[in-house]
C-alpha cells in the first residue's frame, strides 16, 4: 500500500469528480447552444437545468463518495502498517537488550570454566582476571595463539583442521545461547518480506546491531563461522555476512591465514561483486575491501 496521503487512482477520482461537476453547469448551455434541448418543448428552465445537471452531479457525488471510504480505507491500512512496525521494533530493541545482557557475562561464564579446568598457576589465573576485562578481544588472541600452537605442531594438517581444534579449546559450548540469540535477531529482520521492511530498511536495523559489537566480537562471531559451528550464518540459503554485511571493517585485525578477501566464498564473491548492494548508495563495498 503506497503510503502518499493521495495516489495515482485518488488524483484520478478526483480529477474525473471535478470534470463531471464542472461539465455539469456547462452541459446546459451546450445542449441548448446545440439545439439539442429546446425550452419550448420542456417545462420550466429550472426543470430542464436541473434534469441536464442531476446525472453528472449525481456521479460526481457517487465518485467523491467512494474517494472517502477509498481515503479511510488507505488511512487504517497505514495505521495498521504503524502498529506492525511499533510492534516489530519493540521487540527488535528488547533482544537487542538480551544480545547486551548475553555478551555482558559471556567472558565471566568461560572464566569459570577455564578456572575448573587446570587453568594452572596463580599468576597464570591473575593474568587471566587481568585480562578477561577486556573480553571478546581476549577469546580471539586465545584463538590465535592455540592456532599457532597447533599449526607448528600439526604442520601436515590442513590449516582448518588446525583452527577447528584451536578453536573446540574454547569449550564452544558455553558461547552457544550467545551465538544462537545473535542469529534469531539477525534472522528475526531479515526474514521479514521486503513489502514489510525494505533491503535498506533491513541493512540499516542491522547496522544498530552491528554497532552494539565490538570489532573482537565480530571476529570472534566470523571465528564461530570458520569453525563450522556457526555455518548458517553464511551458506547457501543465508547471507548474513555478505548481503546483510553482519561483519565490517574488520579484516585488518583478523589473523592472517584466514583474511576474509582470501577466503571461500568471499574471495569469489568480491571478484564477481555477486552481492546485494543498496540503491541509495554509490559504493556499497563488501565487508570494508574496496578493489
Amino acid at each position: 500500500m503506497n503510503k502518499k496521503t493521495f495516489d495515482t487512482l485518488s488524483w484520478l477520482l478526483i480529477g474525473v469528480a471535478i470534470f463531471l461537476v464542472l461539465f455539469a453547469f456547462f452541459a446546459p448551455v451546450i445542449f441548448t447552444s446545440k439545439g439539442i434541448v429546446d425550452f419550448s418543448n420542456t417545462g420550466g428552465i429550472g426543470d430542464t437545468i436541473g434534469g441536464i445537471m442531476s446525472p453528472f452531479v449525481g456521479m460526481a457525488s457517487i465518485i467523491v463518495m467512494f474517494l472517502a471510504f477509498y481515503m479511510q480505507f488507505k488511512a487504517n491500512k497505514l495505521i495498521q502498517s504503524q502498529f506492525e512496525r511499533n510492534l516489530f521494533e519493540n521487540q527488535f530493541f528488547e533482544m537487542l537488550k538480551i544480545h547486551k545482557e548475553n555478551a555482558n557475562i559471556i567472558t565471566s561464564t568461560h572464566y569459570e570454566r577455564e578456572e575448573g579446568m587446570g587453568f594452572g598457576e596463580e599468576s597464570a589465573r591473575r593474568e587471566w582476571l587481568e585480562t578477561r576485562k577486556k573480553g571478546f578481544k581476549f577469546l580471539v588472541v586465545q584463538i590465535n595463539q592455540k592456532y599457532e600452537e597447533r599449526k607448528n605442531q600439526n604442520q601436515d594438517k590442513d590449516k582448518i583442521e588446525n583452527f577447528c581444534s584451536a578453536y573446540s579449546t574454547l569449550w564452544e559450548d558455553s558461547f552457544g545461547h550467545y551465538f544462537r540469540h545473535l542469529f534469531l535477531i539477525v534472522k528475526y529482520v531479515v526474514s521479514k518480506p521486503e513489502v514489510f521492511l525494505t533491503y535498506e530498511e533491513k541493512r540499516n536495523y542491522l547496522r544498530i546491531l552491528r554497532a552494539s559489537l565490538s570489532t573482537d566480537e565480530q571476529i570472534f562471531l566470523y571465528y564461530n563461522w570458520l569453525s563450522g559451528n556457526g555455518s548458517q550464518w553464511e551458506n547457501d540459503k543465508n547471507h548474513f555476512f555478505t548481503d546483510y554485511r553482519m561483519i565490517h571493517n574488520v579484516n585488518f585485525a583478523i589473523q592472517n591465514d584466514f583474511a576474509i578477501k582470501n577466503m571461500p566464498p568471499f574471495s569469489n564473491l568480491l571478484e564477481e561483486r555477486s552481492y546485494r548492494m543498496e540503491s541509495n548508495r554509490d559504493d556499497d563495498a563488501l565487508f570494508e575491501l574496496i578493489d
